[in-house]
């Protein structure tokens, strides 16, 4: 019995520790991002970006708060959470819209976020990422008009349909017109992160850091 005891013992501890082996080896080969999103259409979006066999891990945690000072406070709960190690090169991002939201909210967010979470702002809201696939344009524009003009692009437009793969490939277009939009308001002096930067989107941003760091195909 005692034999039998002991055999049962050194088998689990070899079991045991190359369980840990196992998990902490996947671990330190892949990076994870976690995106904390103020809506559904953002984490549908972002979900797309999830493969197997990739060097990075994308995880967009729900949240029942949607002003932007809250969604940072939640974000930054994430940390821990997810057991984040930003010197191995996780990161912790928080996306949400200008819309409804005022300079003083928008402010207190990003000075919230720190250096920790990393704010992607729209203006006036996600939608705009979707809309810069297709044309470049620097005319104000308000949510109405906005999924209006994208539902020329993509027919009968929900925002809780996945439209990645109609998207993919003009993803090159959007990031070009994106940056070219955040020169174009830093011409004009317009702060990005504020009601003032419409149109624009910081989406382009995150999108090719998770391109950079997937290490896979699309």
């Amino acid at each position: 019995m005692v034999q039998f005891h002991s055999l049962k013992k050194i088998r689990f501890f070899k079991m045991d520790k190359g369980y840990r082996t196992r998990k902490e080896s996947i671990r330190n080969e892949c990076k994870v991002f976690v995106i904390v999103c103020e809506g559904e259409t953002e984490q549908i979006y972002f979900n797309s970006y999830r493969k197997r066999r990739c060097n990075l891990i994308i995880k967009t945690p729900n949240s029942d708060v949607t002003d932007p000072v809250n969604l940072v406070k939640f974000a930054k709960t994430q940390i821990n959470k997810y057991d984040l190690d930003f010197s191995k090169g996780d990161e912790i991002y928080c996306v949400f819209d200008a819309d409804g939201n005022t300079d003083n909210n928008i402010s207190k967010a990003v000075k919230e976020a720190g250096k920790e979470v990393k704010v992607i702002f729209s203006n006036p809201s996600f939608e705009i990422w979707y809309l810069l696939h297709f044309l470049y344009a620097t005319n104000r524009i308000d949510n109405k008009a906005l999924i209006n003009s994208l539902s020329k692009y993509i027919s009968k437009y929900k925002k809780t349909v996945d439209f990645s793969q109609l998207l993919r490939d003009k993803k090159e277009t959007a990031i070009k017109n994106a940056k070219k939009l955040n020169d174009y308001h830093k011409t004009k002096k317009n702060k990005l992160n504020s009601v003032s930067s419409n149109p624009s989107t910081q989406v382009f941003k995150l999108v090719e850091a998770i391109i950079k760091n997937r290490g896979c195909m699309d």
